[in-house]
C-alpha cells in the first residue's frame, strides 16, 4: 500500500484507490502515518482531532473510525482476527507498514540523497530536490480538521519551504540564476520576512549582472524586516550584502548539463487532487492538444480571476503528458502582477531546462526564441504558459508540439488558436467540490445551507475552495453559520480568505492592470445594482458616447473583469461587483440617478412612439435623450428586456432615496401607463412596495402618489389582485391640486372603474369613467378624453343601453382622430364593434373589430392587442362564427399570457372554451372553463356562468 499526506490524504493498494471516508477518519489515519510506526494514545488522537472540547462520546467515535480503517486497510482479515496493519498498543494505536510507504518517507529519502550528492554532483542533488518538491500536491493534510492537522500543516509547509530554499540555491549554483530571480520575486511577495529567500534573490541578481538591483533588494529586505518586526537583517543577508559591496561574490556558475545529451524537462506543477467537474472541457482541450497535424496546436483558456484556469490547464496537461514523451515545459508568466515575467526570462528558463549552458543562451529575445524553436524542432513537447498578460508576452514563446495558455486577457491578436472561455461552476459541480473538501456526510447534513454558500460564492471555484478550507479546519462550525457570515455583502470578500488565498487579492491584481479609463468604468458601473446594462445605459452612466462605452466595456470583457450577456449588454460577476464597489470613488446616488434618467427618457420615447397621451410633459426633465423607438413593437421588446433592470433599479432607489426616488417614481408612473407588466410582475410589485415605503418615510407625497398609481395598476392588471389595488388607487383619486395630480387621478379613476365593472357594480364603474373624463377635459388632454369615452361606451353596452353606447363610441372615435391618438381610436373602434354585435350588425362589427386589432398591432403593445382580439373573438362567437372565434380567442390567450394579465386572460380562456363547446368539444371546454373560473375566484371575482357562456356566447 502507498499513502499520501502532502495534499489530500489518500491511499492505494496497487492501482486501486482506497475509500478512506470522512475527514475525521482521514485525520486518524494521518496522525498514525506521521508517527511513522510509533504508538499514539487514544487521548492524543482525541485531542488532535477534536481539540480541547471533544464531541460527546469521542472515544467511541475514535474506535468506530479505527474499526472502519481496519476494514479498508485489511479487507482479507478474518472477522475478529487480530490486525497486523493498524495494531492496538495499550489504549492507543500504531501503523505497521513497510518503510517508504508514504510520500513523506519518499521526500526524506530524496532530501537525504540530495545532501549526499550536493558537493560532488549538484545537478543530481537539484534533481532530487525537484522530485521531492513534486510530492506536494497542494496543501498538506488538505481538508483535515483538528489541532494535530493544523500543527502538522504548518510543520510540513516549513519543511517544504526549506527544501525549496535548498533547490533555489542549487538553481543558482548550476547556472539558473535568471529563473531563480523570477521565482524568488514571487516567493518574497508571499513570504516577505523569510530572509533566506531575500539572500538568494540578491545572489541571483548579482549573478545576472544586476549588482545595483541586488543592493536594492537588500535595502528592501532591511526595510521589510525593520518595519515588519523591528529587527535588523540576520547574518546570511548581511554577509551577502558585504560580499556584493566588495566584489567578493563567488564566480558565476555555468550550467552543468552533460554535453550532447538532450534534457527531458518535466516542469509541470502537481495536478490538483480534488479537481472537480469540467469533464467536457477537459475532453475538448485534451483532444485539441493531441490532435494530428504538423502545426503547433495552441489552446487558450480565458476567464476571470479565481475561475480555475490554472487548475484546469494543469489537470489537462497531466492527463495528456504521456502523449508528449520529450517533455513538458511550464512557466508562470505573472501576467496580472505589477511586473510580469519578461519573454526573455521565460525563454531563458526554457532553454536551461532543455540543457543549454548559461554561456550559450543568446542575450536577445528574438535570438532566444529562435534557439528555442530549433531545440524543440521535431520533438513532442507540451508547453504550458500560465497567467499570460498579453499577446506581446506570449508570441515569442510559442514553440513545441502543443501550447496551452491561460490568461485573463482574451489574447485576441493571437492567430490560429482555439479559445475556451471558462465560466464559473455549475451548482452541482460547486457542491461536488465542497463535498470533496468537507466530505459527503457533512455537506449532506446541511445540503440547503451548502447550496446557499456556493451561491454566495458566485459559484467561483476559488471562493468555494476557501470556504471549504476554512470549514475543514473548523469542524465545530456549521455550514449554516458560515452562510450567515457570507450573507453580509459588505464583509463577504473579507470572509473569503484563508492563509495566503483571498478572492479580493486575486481581483486586485486584475484591477491593477487597468488604464484610468478602464478603471473608472469598472468601479463606476458596479454602483448600479442591476442584472446587466445596455450599452446606451452605460454611456449615460459614464457620460461618454455609445461607441466609446462599447470600446471600454469590450476591453474589460477581454480582461475578464466584465461579462457580455448578449451583443451590447454587459454584467458583473457578483463577487467582482462587490470588489468594484469597494474601490469606487463616486457617489452611488449620482450613478443611480443617471441610469434611472436614461430609462425614464427611454420610457418617455416609448409613450411618444405609440402616440398614447401628452403625459410626458408632466414628468421630470431628463438629461439624456434615451433610447429611440421606431415603433411600439420595438418599444415592447425593449420593455421586456429591461424589465429585470427596472425592478432592480426600483429596489436600489428604495434603499438610496433622495433624488433617485423622484426619478424612479416617474419611471414607475410611465410604465403603469402602458399597463403591461409582462413577466416578473410579482417581483416588480415587491420593488414598488419598497419604493412606496421609502416615499412615505421621506414624506415625499408627490413620489408617493406616482408609486401608488403604478402599484395599483400592477396589482389589478398585472397580478389580478383587484381588492389589493383599491386602497392605492383611492388614495390617488382624491381632489387634485396640480395637473400632475389630475393626470394621476385620471389613471386611478379609470382603474377604479375597471375594478368596479369586474366586481359587477356597473353604476360605480360608469361614475369613475365619467370622473376620469371630466379630469381630462380640465387638463385639455383630448387624447385621454377619447380613451375615457371609449371606456364609458363599454359601461353603456354592458348595461344594455346600446344607442347611448353607439353615440359615445362615435364621439370617442371623432376625438381620437382629431387628436391623432391611434390607441384611443383602436379602443373606441373595438367597443363600437362589440356594441354593434349586440345589436345584430355582425358583419359591420366584424369589420370594425378587425380594424381595432390591426390598430393595436401597429401600436405594438401586446396587452392592447390581446384586449382587441378578445373583443373580436366575442363578436365572432355572437355571430356564430365558431372557428374564427376560437382562432382569435387563442391568439388573445397567448398575448395576454405574455402580458401577465390574469383576469383578461381568464376572460379569453372562457371565450375559447365557449368556442370549443360550440364545436362539440365539451370535455376540453369544461376543463378550460374551470381553469378560467379558478382565476376569477382567486381574484375575488364571480366567474361567468358556464351555462350562460355556452348558451349565448356572451362574454
Amino acid at each position: 500500500m502507498q499513502f499520501v499526506v502532502l495534499g489530500e490524504v489518500r491511499a492505494w493498494r496497487g492501482e486501486q484507490a482506497l475509500p478512506l471516508g470522512p475527514p475525521q477518519r482521514r485525520a486518524v489515519l494521518a496522525a498514525l502515518l506521521l508517527r511513522a510506526g510509533s504508538a499514539v494514545t487514544a487521548a492524543e488522537l482525541v485531542e488532535g482531532i477534536w481539540g480541547q472540547r471533544p464531541v460527546p462520546r469521542a472515544i467511541a467515535a475514535l474506535r468506530t473510525h479505527v474499526a472502519q480503517l481496519r476494514r479498508i486497510l485489511e479487507p482479507d482479515r478474518p472477522a475478529r482476527g487480530p490486525s497486523t496493519v493498524l495494531v492496538s498498543i495499550g489504549d492507543g494505536y500504531a501503523l505497521r507498514i513497510p518503510p517508504g510507504s508514504t510520500d513523506v518517507a519518499e521526500v526524506e529519502r530524496l532530501v537525504a540523497a540530495a545532501d549526499q550528492a550536493r558537493d560532488r554532483a549538484p545537478a543530481a542533488a537539484r534533481a532530487n530536490l525537484v522530485a521531492a518538491l513534486g510530492k506536494w500536491q497542494g496543501t498538506a493534510l488538505s481538508g483535515l480538521p483538528g489541532p494535530f492537522a493544523e500543527r502538522q500543516r504548518s510543520r510540513l509547509e516549513q519543511w517544504r519551504l526549506a527544501i525549496l530554499e535548498d533547490r533555489l540555491a542549487l538553481d543558482i549554483e548550476t547556472g539558473r540564476s535568471a529563473d531563480a530571480v523570477a521565482e524568488l520575486t514571487s516567493l518574497i511577495e508571499e513570504h516577505p520576512l523569510r530572509e533566506r529567500f531575500r539572500a538568494l534573490l540578491m545572489t541571483a541578481l548579482y549573478n545576472c549582472g544586476r549588482q545595483s538591483d541586488a543592493l536594492d533588494a537588500y535595502a528592501q529586505a532591511r526595510r521589510a524586516l525593520v518595519d515588519g518586526v523591528g529587527v535588523e537583517p540576520g547574518p546570511e543577508l548581511t554577509v551577502v550584502h558585504e560580499r556584493i559591496l566588495h566584489g567578493a561574490m563567488p564566480a558565476i556558475a555555468e550550467s552543468r548539463a552533460e554535453p550532447g545529451v538532450e534534457q527531458v524537462p518535466a516542469q509541470l506543477p502537481p495536478d490538483i487532487a480534488d479537481f472537480t467537474g469540467r469533464e467536457r472541457l477537459v475532453d475538448e482541450l485534451a483532444a485539441q492538444l493531441t490532435g494530428a497535424g504538423s502545426a503547433v496546436a495552441i489552446s487558450a483558456v480565458g476567464g476571470m480571476g479565481g475561475v480555475g484556469k490554472t487548475t484546469l490547464a494543469l489537470h489537462v496537461a497531466h492527463r495528456v503528458r504521456d502523449r508528449f514523451p520529450d517533455g513538458q515545459l511550464y512557466a508562470n508568466l505573472h501576467g496580472v502582477d505589477p511586473v510580469p515575467t519578461p519573454p526573455g526570462a521565460a525563454l531563458g528558463g526554457f532553454l536551461r531546462a532543455l540543457g543549454v549552458a548559461e554561456g550559450d543562451i543568446p542575450s536577445g529575445v528574438d535570438e532566444r526564441a529562435a534557439e528555442l524553436r530549433t531545440r524543440l524542432s521535431g520533438r513532442r513537447i507540451l508547453m504550458v504558459l500560465d497567467n499570460a498578460r498579453d499577446y506581446a508576452q506570449v508570441a515569442p514563446l510559442l514553440a513545441g508540439s502543443a501550447v496551452l495558455i491561460t490568461s485573463r486577457s482574451a489574447l485576441t491578436e493571437l492567430p490560429a488558436v482555439t479559445r475556451t472561455r471558462l465560466d464559473v461552476l455549475e451548482t452541482a459541480e460547486a457542491m461536488a467540490l465542497l463535498v470533496r473538501i468537507l466530505g459527503a456526510e457533512r455537506v449532506g447534513a446541511e445540503a440547503e445551507s451548502a447550496r446557499a454558500v456556493v451561491a454566495q460564492c458566485g459559484l467561483l471555484p476559488l471562493a468555494v475552495r476557501i470556504v471549504g478550507a476554512r470549514l475543514a479546519v473548523r469542524p465545530q462550525w456549521t455550514i449554516a453559520s458560515f452562510a450567515e457570515r457570507l450573507a453580509d455583502e459588505k464583509s463577504r470578500l473579507n470572509v473569503l480568505k484563508t492563509g495566503e488565498l483571498a478572492v479580493e487579492a486575486v481581483f486586485r491584481l486584475g484591477y491593477g492592470q487597468l488604464v484610468p479609463e478602464q478603471a473608472k468604468a469598472f468601479r463606476t458601473l458596479a454602483l448600479a445594482e442591476v442584472p446587466d446594462l445596455s450599452i446606451d445605459a452605460i454611456a449615460a452612466i459614464l457620460g461618454i458616447s455609445a461607441h466609446d462605452a462599447e470600446e471600454v466595456c469590450e476591453s474589460l470583457v477581454d480582461l475578464s473583469l466584465l461579462e457580455t450577456t448578449a451583443p451590447g449588454r454587459y454584467r458583473f460577476h457578483d463577487l467582482l461587483r462587490l470588489f468594484a464597489r469597494g474601490v469606487a470613488d463616486e457617489d452611488e446616488s449620482a450613478v443611480l440617478v443617471r441610469v434611472l434618467d436614461y430609462h425614464l427618457a427611454s420610457a418617455k420615447n416609448l409613450l411618444s412612439a405609440i402616440d398614447y397621451s401628452n403625459t410626458t410633459r408632466l414628468l421630470v426633465a431628463t438629461d439624456v435623450p434615451g433610447r429611440a423607438f421606431a415603433s411600439g413593437s420595438d418599444g415592447q421588446a425593449w420593455n421586456d428586456i429591461e424589465r429585470p433592470v427596472v425592478i432592480a433599479l426600483h429596489q436600489q432607489a428604495a434603499r438610496v432615496g433622495g433624488r433617485a426616488l423622484d426619478v424612479a417614481a416617474d419611471l414607475a408612473w410611465v410604465m403603469a401607463e402602458l399597463m403591461d407588466a409582462g413577466t416578473g410582475a410579482r417581483e416588480l410589485s415587491r420593488a414598488l412596495e419598497s419604493l412606496l415605503d421609502t416615499a412615505i418615510a421621506e414624506d415625499n407625497l408627490a413620489a408617493e402618489r406616482r408609486i401608488r398609481t403604478a402599484l395599483g395598476a400592477l396589482l389589478q392588471v398585472g397580478l389580478g389582485e383587484v381588492e389589493a389595488s383599491l386602497p392605492h388607487l383611492r388614495a390617488v383619486s382624491g381632489p387634485p391640486a396640480t395637473d400632475v395630480d389630475r393626470r394621476l387621478s385620471v389613471l386611478a379613476s379609470v382603474l377604479l372603474g375597471v375594478a368596479a365593472r369586474r366586481m359587477g357594480d356597473a353604476y360605480a364603474s360608469h361614475r369613475h369613467f365619467e370622473h376620469a373624463t371630466e379630469l381630462t377635459r380640465t387638463l385639455g388632454d383630448r387624447s385621454m378624453e377619447a380613451w375615457c369615452l371609449a371606456l364609458v361606451t363599454r359601461t353603456y353596452c354592458e348595461a344594455g343601453q346600446y344607442d347611448e353606447a353607439v353615440q359615445m363610441a362615435e364621439r370617442a372615435i371623432a376625438l381620437a382622430r382629431e387628436s391623432s391618438n391611434p390607441v384611443a381610436l383602436g379602443w373606441a373602434t373595438h367597443e363600437l364593434a362589440a356594441t354593434l354585435s349586440m345589436l345584430g350588425e355582425h358583419q359591420r362589427a366584424i369589420e370594425l373589430g378587425g380594424e381595432a386589432v390591426r390598430a393595436a398591432q401597429h401600436n405594438g403593445v401586446r396587452l392592447w392587442e390581446g384586449w382587441a382580439r378578445t373583443r373580436l373573438a366575442q363578436i365572432h362567437l355572437q355571430a356564430g362564427n365558431v372557428n374564427e372565434a376560437q382562432t382569435h380567442a387563442a391568439g388573445a390567450l397567448q398575448l395576454l399570457t405574455k402580458a401577465a394579465d390574469p383576469i383578461d386572460r381568464a376572460r379569453a380562456m372562457a371565450l375559447h372554451a365557449a368556442a370549443l363547446a360550440a364545436r362539440g368539444r365539451r370535455a376540453r371546454a369544461e376543463q378550460e372553463f374551470r381553469e378560467a373560473a379558478e382565476i376569477f375566484t382567486r381574484a375575488g371575482l364571480s366567474p361567468p356562468s358556464i351555462d350562460r357562456l355556452f348558451g349565448t356566447g356572451a362574454e
